[in-house]
């Protein structure tokens, strides 16, 4: 019943942030990935406690569970803000972990593999994304996925 209602706070929480936009010159503010392998009342903390107001958050955020325990978010930043804006605040936190040799710049796609914890890719949705009704052309995705992906979740003791 607690995972339940954590989920129900999340959902309404997602409703009230406001929507990035160009016109924001804040930072990207990123999904914490410590809620990943998260399966307690913890879990409902979905953004850093210091975030400052011309911020710019992801317009919807996709969380997979098993359980109640999540083992992957999907952030998707509206298409106007700049593919470079995303990139970097990855890079800021993720540099050293990124896998150079899969880089596809000109598809803007990019990945991260954090040892023993998660991967990372950041992509553009293009056209055919659209028409399946995934997102708008142009929306940075950014999916986080624990190690292990489902179960990631069995071997958690959060």
């Amino acid at each position: 019943m607690m995972k339940t209602i954590a989920a129900l706070l999340l959902m309404l929480t997602l409703l009230y942030l406001p929507a990035a936009s160009a016109q924001d010159a804040g930072h990207v503010v990123l999904p914490k990935p410590s809620l990943l392998r998260c399966s307690s009342s913890d879990c409902s903390q979905l953004w850093p406690a210091d975030v400052d107001e011309k911020a710019i958050f992801p317009k919807q955020v996709i969380v997979d569970t098993d359980h109640g325990c999540i083992y992957g978010m999907t952030a998707l930043y509206d298409k106007s803000v700049p593919f470079d804006l995303v990139k970097s605040a990855l890079d800021d936190r993720y540099q050293q972990w990124r896998v150079e040799e899969m880089d596809k710049p000109a598809l803007h796609a990019y990945i991260w593999r954090v040892p023993q914890k998660l991967v990372i890719e950041i992509s553009v949705d293009d056209k055919a994304a659209e028409k399946r009704g995934w997102a708008e052309a142009g929306t940075k995705r950014v999916i986080f996925i624990a190690f292990g992906g489902r179960n990631a979740c069995k071997s958690s003791s959060k």
